[in-house]
């Protein structure tokens, strides 16, 4: 068999629609006015692996398709087969699919991945195929329109992909064509396909939540490439969750995740408006607060039913209205989880997407100027402008976090609440940066000091949102809960009142935060 071609590393941007939504797209004039087309092609891949999967346990992928008569493999690795060995894709092309060892090639470290196991067909997709190119003033973008099924496990799963690449011209001008053609169209930001999906069940697991990555910002990094890297990375993780939102029989922890990171998404842009004027940003901002409040409802019930459950209620075990609470709790907490699925399956939330990801690629701000409050005046284009503008930042939120922070055991609950916002917004702002300065040992222990802090306050915070919910869910049952309702709340309110010592543990804890920066 011989080496076809590499993947091409060139950018794309896939939506899903149904039935009705692909037939709307086909004949929408911005994908087809002036396009040049292609024979509509129907395309049928397999992906193999072991029945043990042991191919997709390692992230190595092996697909064969035909086209046209012809059999081709593409082998993709997500990392190493063997030291040395990057991350990569290549295709092959192939006399015919054959099953066993010949598909493997003669890949000793291929071989050693299944351990001798035979290889086998665990999904098939049938895909037809349309093709477009189509030009613009300033770009040349390939549309593709795939129609088809996924059979894996008996089950038969069809999809309505619509994926843009980008041929030539700027990744600004993908994003904003994008952003357009969500407006027009009944289409949704697509970041994990169905053939994906069955990649993931066949290696045994579940679809993953994914955490914040820390942006790794060089040392002469300029602002403007600090923007791109922090934002860009919210809205990474942001997106990177969405399929086990749908995917998952429990979404308590997508739901988490994609809330933290709408937070660190709002607590950047409120920290480069110092620098920048961006209406782009703004806008994207606003946007943010209102989906992370729906997730933030979900969140909460998330919370209370974890506290109901996990804390040993002896007493109540016997009683009635304990069960009734549960119930009700688990009911609103089911509600809200529904809500954040038609949210995130909403056009606006796609809109929000696009639109902030063409800001980014066409750095759609300016320098904040001197007339700003608290504006940090400089040319975000020159090299170190954003270690810069990182000291600076560093050094007003690490000043606010202390002041805020003292005497934690005397203070009211609203000033608490005012100390856990400054260190969670001085928290996120060391991960932005910290990689830009030498001392990471300090920078981590600097980390580890705040996280200890705000889980601190974090839970202070939970126990105040569950005596809430608790009020609320009392005030509409009435005596079915009131029992257990009163008495949970209570039990909360004991273990707040005890929580004296932890705050002067917290304390003791924020005076030890030492600058890394400086």
């Amino acid at each position: 068999m011989g080496r076809r071609a590499w993947r091409s590393a060139a950018p794309k941007i896939k939506f899903a629609a149904d039935r009705a939504g692909m037939a709307e797209a086909l004949a929408c004039d911005a994908l087809s006015a002036g396009a040049v087309s292609r024979p509509a092609r129907r395309i049928r891949s397999i992906l193999f692996d072991t029945a043990a999967s042991d191919l997709a346990k390692k992230d190595i992928v092996l697909r064969g398709y035909e086209l046209h008569g012809a059999s081709f493999l593409e082998l993709t690795w997500t990392r190493p087969v063997h030291p040395g060995l990057e991350r990569g894709s290549v295709e092959l092309r192939v006399p015919k699919l054959n099953f066993g060892a010949d598909l493997l090639g003669s890949s000793d470290d291929l071989r050693r991945s299944v351990e001798g196991r035979p290889l086998e067909a665990r999904c098939v997709a049938e895909t037809e195929r349309r093709e477009r190119l189509l030009d613009l003033e300033d770009a040349r973008l390939a549309v593709v329109f795939d129609d088809g099924f996924v059979e894996f496990c008996g089950e038969r799963a069809p999809f309505h992909e619509i994926e843009l690449r980008l041929v030539n011209g700027s990744a600004a001008r993908l994003w904003r064509f994008a952003a357009d053609l969500s407006r027009r169209l009944p289409i949704r930001r697509l970041p994990m396909g169905e053939t994906e999906i069955a990649l993931a069940r066949m290696a045994g697991r579940d679809i993953p939540t994914v955490k914040a990555r820390r942006s790794t910002l060089a040392a002469d990094a300029s602002l403007d490439d600090a923007i791109v890297a922090i934002i860009g990375s919210c809205l990474d993780q942001f997106e990177a969750n969405w399929p086990a939102l749908t995917r998952s029989n429990d979404p308590e922890e997508s739901i988490h995740q994609m809330r933290v990171a709408l937070r660190r998404l709002r607590a950047a842009a409120g920290l480069v408006r110092r620098g920048v004027r961006s209406p782009a940003l703004e806008a994207g901002c606003a946007r943010a607060k209102s989906i992370a409040a729906a997730l933030g409802a979900a969140r909460n019930w998330d919370v209370l039913r974890d506290m109901l459950t996990e804390v040993s209620f002896a007493p109540m075990n016997a009683e009635p209205s304990f069960y009734a609470l549960l119930d009700a709790v688990e009911c609103r907490r089911a509600g809200a989880h529904d809500a954040v699925r038609t949210l995130i399956a909403a056009r606006e939330t796609t809109q929000f997407v696009l639109d902030l990801r063409a800001a980014l690629a066409a750095r759609d701000w300016a320098g904040a100027g001197s007339d700003a409050p608290e504006a940090v005046t400089l040319d975000t284009r020159a090299t170190h402008s954003a270690r810069e503008f990182a000291v600076l930042s560093l050094d007003r939120l690490h000043r606010k976090t202390m002041k805020k922070g003292r005497k934690l055991a005397s203070v009211t609950p609203e000033k608490r609440h005012e100390a856990r916002i400054a260190l969670k917004k001085s928290r996120y702002a060391a991960e932005f940066f910290e990689t830009m300065f030498d001392a990471r040992r300090d920078a981590r222990k600097y980390l580890r000091r705040c996280a200890a802090v705000q889980d601190a306050l974090g839970a202070f915070n939970d126990i105040a949102m569950a005596a809430h919910l608790l009020r609320e869910i009392d005030d509409e049952l009435g005596e079915r809960v009131s029992p257990a309702s009163s008495f949970v709340a209570g039990w909360y309110a004991h273990a707040q009142d005890g929580m004296a010592a932890d705050w002067k543990d917290a304390e003791r804890c924020l005076r030890k935060l030492k600058p890394f920066w400086r």
